[in-house]
């Protein structure tokens, strides 16, 4: 039997698609299948390097996807991006009318004090033929052309991008890049390797200290309900480390500013962070934004309704968690395993399901008698786990070999094949997923429930 194939990594991070062999119409399901099946092969654990970049490939044309965007590249392609020309500025028609009164003159953000711009040297004015800037590195030190370059009246987009690059040399305060990206985007309005650059640098896990004013400067900048799209990931940040009502109030001020009309993107960024938010907000907000969601449900993707029901589940599940949580420990350890697999990146959250299943495996007794309800009392968490199992499962799912040492988490898979192989029956199935993670233990509240 051949082995698996090793990946095309040289096509990463610029090519995505090719790198999992996507091309013309595919849809999240097509891309989550090509994920896992690398997941599989390159676990975080004995591959965490490998891991990380097979994960941002997936995150950026799952983000694609689900905004309805086209995956874009930060790639300096001379036919699209950037002026190759370097030093060439490209004249802008501002066309006001077209655009937001606010956008038409030049916007103030809150750059360090030594990176605003200065008044042009002399010497620079004079420059009739400036070299190409990848010449000037090779001769010139790089302060000097960071300085140069801010002198510049009209500054192309790559200009832009290079002020960004050296002021992250320079070691400037924080977020200096990605200031320099917005200014950047201001005079060049939807500018696709800009935009992306940005996108990416809020899905890097930026440093949280000033993370909220730059969100607000972006929301000043890019007022279209693409914000959504472009800030999501850092918004994650804020939600997980911060007070929700911080976050609450951050992101209120952030939508005041945005002047576009159309509510797609701000549809597809609260199913996504209702999965967290849920947890920590409070009834009244979460009211609001479920019926925000209901009331344009007819505009929400294909891919929604499965993912507004397990959103639901878990707000009715939160509502009855204390009630739950009364059933004894191991009822608490299936709850952390939920709260972590709504709250913590994907790894951390398959691991600690894991963890879990691994320790449920040798509790035999004690599942027994703390599952020994009717399963109306129990219905919601078994719901959950169906959902979460089979994602996890779906991820770590491998070929198990008889010569392998068998660890507990080798034993809880092959439990969990048997058992949904050998069940018969509807009830089986609606439990199949509780039997997965349960083991034994679970198999004699099946019988029982029967």
């Amino acid at each position: 039997m051949s082995g698996p194939i090793e990946p095309q990594w040289n096509l990463l991070p610029d090519d995505p698609e090719a790198f999992f062999g996507l091309s013309g119409e595919y849809d999240l399901r097509d891309l989550k299948r090509k994920y896992n099946s690398f997941i599989r092969q390159f676990k975080p654990e004995r591959f965490p390097e490998e891991f990380q970049k097979i994960r941002a490939a997936f995150e950026r044309l799952n983000d694609a996807l689900r905004y309805h965007e086209r995956p874009g590249t930060s790639v300096i392609q001379p036919d699209q991006q950037f002026d190759w020309k370097f030093n060439e500025p490209t004249k802008q028609n501002p066309q006001p009318e077209k655009r937001p009164p606010e956008l038409v003159e030049p916007r103030e953000f809150p750059f360090p004090d030594d990176a605003r711009p200065v008044e042009r040297s002399d010497s620079l004015s004079a420059q009739s033929d400036p070299q190409p800037l990848h010449e000037r590195i090779s001769v010139e030190s790089l302060p000097g052309i960071f300085e140069d370059l801010k002198q510049k009246e009209e500054k192309t987009p790559y200009d832009y991008y290079t002020l960004a690059v050296l002021s992250d040399i320079r070691q400037e305060e924080t977020h200096a890049f990605a200031y320099w990206l917005l200014e950047g985007l201001q005079a060049h309005p939807d500018e696709p390797a800009l935009f992306e650059l940005l996108r990416q640098y809020f899905a890097n896990q930026p440093d949280p200290d000033g993370l909220p004013e730059l969100l607000e400067a972006t929301s000043r900048a890019v007022r279209t309900d693409r914000f959504y799209y472009l800030t999501e990931r850092a918004w994650d940040e804020l939600l997980c480390h911060d007070a929700f009502s911080d976050f609450r109030e951050h992101l209120e001020t952030c939508e005041a500013n945005l002047l576009d009309h159309r509510i797609d993107h701000m549809l597809v960024f609260y199913l996504h962070i209702l999965k967290t938010a849920v947890w920590k907000a409070s009834d009244h907000w979460l009211r609001e934004k479920f019926g925000e969601i209901e009331a344009h449900y007819d505009r929400l993707p294909y891919w929604a309704e499965e993912e507004i029901d397990f959103l639901e589940q878990i707000n009715l599940y939160r509502s009855q968690r204390s009630e739950f949580l009364e059933g004894g420990p191991v009822r608490a350890m299936i709850d952390q395993a939920i709260f972590d697999y709504c709250t913590k990146r994907e790894s951390d959250a398959d691991r600690s399901f894991l963890e879990c299943q691994n320790q449920l495996v040798s509790l035999e007794e004690e599942v027994l008698r703390e599952f020994n309800v009717p399963e109306k009392d129990i219905g919601i968490v078994l719901y959950l786990w169906e959902r979460i199992s089979s994602e996890v499962l779906e991820r770590i799912a491998e070929e198990l070999y008889p010569e392998q040492t068998e660890s507990l988490e080798v034993q809880a898979k092959k439990l969990g094949h048997r058992l949904l192989t050998e069940g018969v029956g509807i009830r089986y199935q609606v439990l199949h997923s509780l039997a997965l993670i349960l083991g034994l233990g679970v198999l004699g509240s099946i019988g029982l429930i029967i």
